[in-house]
């Protein structure tokens, strides 16, 4: 039985310069709790060569993000995660309201599903201001 509020957790990630025609790392933070972390994280390989944006970025925290829960859930489980991030696009893929149309994303997109597998895991889209992870990255 469920008891007690959800753990609040949050992601965010970014590629500076990105709307730009320079670009430059990405980093990625995660807050679970009281827990906050973040990261720069190398470009994603692909078949294309080494490839960054926000979205990339955006998946790469709610991976690691999503990796930390398991952890902790095997650790000391929690009946409840509501996981909150201000991508539309990573927030509704992963809840199924949008598909996954970037070939680039289908493989991050595949490993968040597997890590969530068998989490008790909300997905919630917030915005921007209230993305406790994004106020990392600012």
């Amino acid at each position: 039985m469920p008891r007690g509020p959800p753990l609040a957790c949050f992601f965010d990630g970014a590629c500076r310069g990105n709307q730009f025609a320079r670009k430059g790392p990405m980093w990625v933070a995660y807050v679970i709790g009281d827990e906050e972390h973040v990261h720069e994280i190398p470009d994603l390989p692909t078949d294309r060569g080494p490839q960054r944006s926000n979205n990339i970025a955006e998946y790469r925290a709610l991976i690691l993000l999503l990796r930390r829960l398991r952890e902790l859930a095997a650790a000391r489980p929690r009946e409840r995660y509501v996981v909150s991030g201000d991508s539309q696009l990573v927030v509704y893929q992963m809840a199924g309201r949008y598909r996954v149309r970037d070939a680039k994303l289908l493989p991050l997109h595949a490993e968040a599903k597997g890590l969530a597998r068998g989490l008790p895991v909300t997905f919630r889209w917030i915005p921007r201001e209230q993305n406790r992870a994004g106020h990392l990255l600012e």
